[in-house]
């Protein structure tokens, strides 16, 4: 929390404001002092309640709400999303050796075509550049 503190307040990598340096060395005593503390909490205790429209040190789109344990956290929902992504990979990957190897294999139907011609003695037609 003290590290997200400081990397959004910082100016020349330092703190410039007295108010902010005595908030950023207030939240690791907390911490110290009381470890079981979630981030929300430490944040209420050093800045107090929290508006509902965002959690200082959060940004805007993370409500007090969810950071509690709200009915559908937009943290779980990243974590189901992350899954679903991580699940998909291998799936996009053997897609993507499909689609390569049906090219391929497009590729070498318009070769023998051209090769049947020839061997056949049938006029032959321009190769378009699909299939040089």
């Amino acid at each position: 929390m003290d590290t997200i503190f400081f990397e959004t307040r910082k100016k020349d990598n330092k703190l410039v404001e007295p108010e902010t340096n005595a908030k950023y060395a207030e939240i690791p005593k907390l911490v110290q002092s009381d470890s079981s503390l979630t981030n929300i909490e430490v944040v209420e205790k050093c800045f107090g309640p929290q508006c509902k429209s965002h959690v200082i040190g959060f940004g805007g789109g993370i409500t007090a709400k969810e950071l509690k344990g709200g009915n559908s956290s937009k943290a779980a929902l990243l974590d189901e999303l992350n899954a679903r992504e991580k699940e998909n990979e291998p799936l996009k990957r053997r897609m993507d050796e499909l689609e390569n190897k049906c090219e391929r294999m497009d590729e070498l139907e318009s070769k023998y075509e051209q090769l049947a011609r020839v061997l056949l003695g049938q006029p032959s037609t321009p190769a378009s550049s699909s299939d040089q």
